[in-house]
């Protein structure tokens, strides 16, 4: 059964925490850290990841305590991020996790297979290629997403830019990946 505190509890301890309340935040994180982490492995299969990213939501909060503004229970406030942050990590993380066992598929295929490997070292080749024809910041923001794992919004950060520009520069970022890697793709 999932653990929560009452409303006024909630309130009490939020208004403490923007305070900067040390005490506060570790009792609104005691209250609710296991049933989320329980939550959230749900979504990405892993105790150790659940486990980061909980902690992800909790330090946010403790970094935003003055300026969040939470509008619905703090307990929905939680769930929500924590499955919001699941989701993200699904989408960086599969398509990583998929490319790394299609070219481990592909490396014991054709381990003996001169050729495999020769086509292997060609497609690393051109999608190298295509990576580095990509406009500057258009690349930086590609790298920091697909090969550093982060957020669009951490990198709207990093980069002071909007979330809305990250967005923008993915889909040029694809767009011209896709173009550029097309005519191979059909010779394949």
């Amino acid at each position: 059964m999932a653990t929560s505190l009452s409303n006024n509890d909630e309130k009490f301890l939020l208004g403490q925490l923007a305070k900067g309340d040390h005490g506060s935040y570790q009792k609104l994180f005691y209250t609710y850290y296991k049933d989320l982490c329980r939550f959230c492995v749900r979504y990405v299969r892993s105790h150790e990841v659940s486990e980061e990213i909980v902690q992800d939501v909790f330090i946010y909060l403790w970094e935003k305590r003055e300026v969040i503004n939470i509008s619905v229970s703090f307990k929905s406030y939680l769930f929500t991020a924590v499955r919001n942050k699941s989701i993200n990590y699904l989408k960086l993380q599969l398509p990583k996790d998929q490319a790394k066992d299609d070219i481990a598929n592909f490396e014991i295929a054709g381990s003996d297979n001169v050729e495999s490997q020769l086509t292997y070292k060609e497609l690393s080749q051109k999608v190298n290629d295509a990576i580095e024809s990509l406009p500057k910041k258009c690349k930086q923001i590609f790298l920091l997403s697909r090969e550093s794992g982060y957020t669009y919004r951490e990198i709207a950060g990093e980069l002071d830019i909007s979330v809305k520009t990250v967005e923008n520069q993915m889909v040029i970022a694809l767009r011209k990946l896709r173009e550029h890697l097309s005519p191979y793709w059909n010779h394949l």
